[in-house]
């Protein structure tokens, strides 16, 4: 990591007005805003004097539709198209038109109503370069495993549900494709609300080589929207990118319009905590930035293999920590995993996957707080000292002999997978235990991630193409997230901590007074840094102090 001082976030591009892709694209008779006749790939429009068909709850499932609900859903797409072009035009982005798709105004009024009580509408656009084709682009889009592990710092879980025959048939030709997507969205958080979701994604040619990939909650589909009183966590009203090419890069405009749960912030956090967690389309735009750096990442150095094809996938290791670090800090845990010990202000857990793989007394305590240091500081912080304070066998940085690191190219984004060496005797004897760590820079999220691997699973992931869920990866680490305005320069931090011990024979009460000793030290530690550097050497002593052994 670099100092904080030279750390530059990826700038986003901002675009210079254009003639907008419909103006440059008018042949004969074919959609234009200019000649006004409808685009043919949207069909023809119900008329507004014909009763809205009512949508069951299940309509999407249904293979069985008739003309009347067919054109109805039909017109609720086309009304959801028009506002998420129209969202573009009033941010003055290169698309300057909205479509012409016939008379959907009444439909497009459902986009407008006012969120349920305990909601806000979070809408936002900004226009960027990405440095990948606008072929490569959309095809992460509508590819859902590959888009969650995109934004794998939000998204715990992304999948693909099939369509049913009438609704594919309807909306798959030559310039229209449709997926049905299930996703959750969770922040690393024991008290921030997880949002599951299931929405519409197409994909929508506006003119040749431009695209407009947008979303919407099936809740518009199926007439869920109406009762004021639903508690929702996130819903999205039509949301997405427009894509096209530009040179060897591609130009897109994002645009986040969605429905989203206010939070209710614990006092015992902060009293004047200004929440800061709504998703923006910068934050959409800096998280894809950053993972499409990290997926050029280059071996800095490598003094364990003799091949670079011999490393192991450490980028997909990287993101099974993120993925199993969220589901850690998961505000409900599920019984089948985690068998919970304690949820006072330290949540005490033991985890049960770890048992079956062969740790029968791996045991994790994990909180958040709030600390009056920029997120930038504390990562550095952090990332130098993880190894320390998670593992209390390390007492230098000596005892950990460096095997790979994989860099992004500004150093915002590193994975390190390290060897534990043991000296004595004036020899250096190398220990069958390795530490993988993943450190990463966002403006909404960073992590500091790290988990132990024996030699078992390292040879393991040499293996091409190997699965990654039959690795026994047990993260712990650090999660950062702004606790305000300024991004990774605010004032103040929001900071979930997970820590992981090895305890043996011990009974509930005293396994939740060691795991609370060792988390009261490592709390100490961060929130009483005196340089982003170094942690005190007596991290050991300071825990002793804090618990009976």
């Amino acid at each position: 990591m670099k100092h904080e001082t030279e750390t530059k976030l990826p700038k986003t591009e901002q675009l210079i007005h254009e003639p907008s892709v419909e103006q440059k694209y008018n042949q004969g008779e074919q959609y234009s805003p200019e000649n006004g006749l409808s685009d043919p790939d949207m069909g023809s429009v119900v008329s507004p004097n014909i009763p809205n068909y009512s949508c069951s709850m299940d309509i999407l499932s249904n293979d069985e539709l008739g003309f009347l609900e067919l054109q109805n859903l039909n017109n609720i797409m086309k009304a959801a198209y028009k506002e998420f072009m129209t969202i573009a035009v009033t941010a003055n982005a290169w698309v300057f038109h909205p479509p012409v798709v016939g008379s959907v105004e009444d439909i497009q009024e459902m986009f407008h109503t006012p969120p349920p009580q305990g909601s806000i509408v979070e809408c936002s656009v900004v226009s960027v370069v990405f440095p990948v084709t606008s072929r490569l682009l959309t095809s992460i889009m509508m590819d859902t495993e590959r888009w969650a592990s995109m934004f794998s710092n939000i998204i715990c879980y992304g999948s693909e549900e099939a369509v049913v025959a009438p609704l594919k048939t309807l909306w798959t030709t030559d310039t229209l494709e449709v997926i049905l997507v299930n996703a959750e969205f969770r922040l690393p958080a024991e008290y921030l609300p997880r949002g599951r979701i299931r929405f519409l994604r197409f994909k929508k040619m506006i003119v040749p080589d431009t695209w407009a990939i947008f979303d919407v909650s099936t809740d518009y589909f199926d007439d869920a929207i109406s009762d004021p009183a639903q508690k929702i966590a996130y819903r999205r009203r039509p949301s997405g990118v427009i894509i096209r090419q530009r040179g060897f890069h591609c130009e897109a405009i994002w645009i986040e319009n969605s429905v989203v749960q206010e939070i209710d912030i614990p006092k015992n956090i902060c009293s004047t905590f200004t929440s800061n967690f709504p998703l923006t389309a910068e934050h959409w735009v800096s998280m894809l930035s950053q993972n499409l750096k990290r997926r050029r990442s280059k071996v800095v150095t490598s003094e364990m293999f003799d091949e670079i094809h011999g490393l192991p996938n450490l980028l997909v290791i990287g993101d099974s920590l993120r993925k199993v670090y969220i589901e850690t800090v998961s505000p409900f845990p599920r019984e089948k995993t985690w068998d919970l010990f304690s949820d006072d202000k330290v949540r005490i857990l033991r985890d049960m996957n770890a048992h079956s793989s062969g740790y029968p007394n791996d045991y994790i305590a994990s909180t958040t707080i709030y600390i009056p240091q920029t997120p930038l500081r504390l990562l550095t912080f952090m990332d130098t000292n993880n190894v320390k304070l998670q593992w209390l066998s390390i007492k230098s940085q000596a005892q950990l002999k460096t095997s790979v690191v994989f860099f992004s190219e500004d150093e915002s984004n590193c994975i390190s997978l390290r060897a534990k060496v043991d000296t004595g005797d004036g020899e250096v004897v190398e220990a069958l235990e390795f530490f993988v760590q993943e450190t990463s820079l966002d403006e909404y999220c960073s992590f500091v991630i790290s988990s132990r691997m024996s030699e078992a699973d390292v040879h393991l992931s040499l293996i091409p193409r190997f699965c990654k869920e039959s690795l026994c990866l047990r993260p712990s680490g650090f999660a950062i997230m702004p606790a305000g305005p300024g991004g990774l320069q605010s004032n103040a931090s929001l900071v979930t901590i997970c820590i992981r011990r090895e305890l043996e024979n011990m009974k509930v009460d005293r396994v939740i007074e060691e795991m609370s000793g060792y988390m009261n030290a490592v709390v100490d530690q961060i929130t009483h840094i005196q340089s982003p550097n170094v942690v005190e050497d007596d991290l050991n002593s300071e825990w002793n102090n804090t618990t009976t052994l």
